[in-house]
């Protein structure tokens, strides 16, 4: 099935769904969850926090089911929630931060296949990845995101500028700042610009 018609599949299930067809909701996890979930994974840095993200925005779509508008595409409704929930976590963490436990190396995993494509990939992979997801780490919350959103999971810049609550003005800016701070890492730490991916 191709990206399109995915989406498009998805897109239907949703609506069944906010009608409230509960025997769909196999068809939409399945659909929904190997994405929302690496989104989680993402913003979170850590598999603990990405795995109660991700619990809590399924939990928020279920509960919102009704005010998913038809017609719609499902992955920025539903990846605004998983942020909207992050953020509120954020803000909880800088008012009580000896409440939250460090959450450990950060993540490597579940980033586009395209790191694979050269031959270095093979032995270099776990660090170009571990370079990304650092310099991730060190930007602000809305380029990082603008970045997820645009190079990850391929949303195009009016979805993302939906998600983020902002004009797409912002979100292209955002994500270039963010590639241009990857790629000169990448640089910096040896790697050819036509084997790292980040384009």
């Amino acid at each position: 099935m191709s990206i399109r018609a995915e989406r498009d599949d998805l897109d239907e299930i949703m609506r069944r769904y906010a009608l409230g067809e509960d025997d769909v909701f196999d068809r939409l996890y399945a659909l929904l969850a190997p994405r929302l979930y690496r989104f989680c994974l993402r913003l979170t840095g850590g598999a603990p926090e990405a795995d109660d993200l991700f619990q809590e925005s399924f939990l928020r779509i279920h509960r919102a089911r009704s005010s998913y508008m038809g017609g719609s595409s499902v992955f920025p409704w539903a990846f605004a929630i998983a942020r909207s929930l992050h953020l509120d976590r954020l803000r909880y963490r800088r008012r009580r931060p000896e409440d939250v436990a460090p959450t450990g190396d950060p993540v490597v995993h579940g980033v586009s296949s395209g790191y694979a494509s050269c031959p270095e990939a093979e032995v270099g992979a776990h660090e170009i990845l571990k370079i990304v997801t650092l310099e991730l780490n060190r930007m602000s919350e809305l380029s990082r995101t603008a970045y997820l959103l645009l190079k990850e999971e391929g949303l195009d810049v009016s979805e993302a500028a939906a998600v983020l609550g902002t004009s797409t003005d912002v979100v292209k800016q955002r994500a270039h700042r963010a590639y241009d701070q990857i790629r000169a890492a990448l640089r910096a730490a040896g790697w050819t610009e036509h084997c790292h991916g980040a384009t």
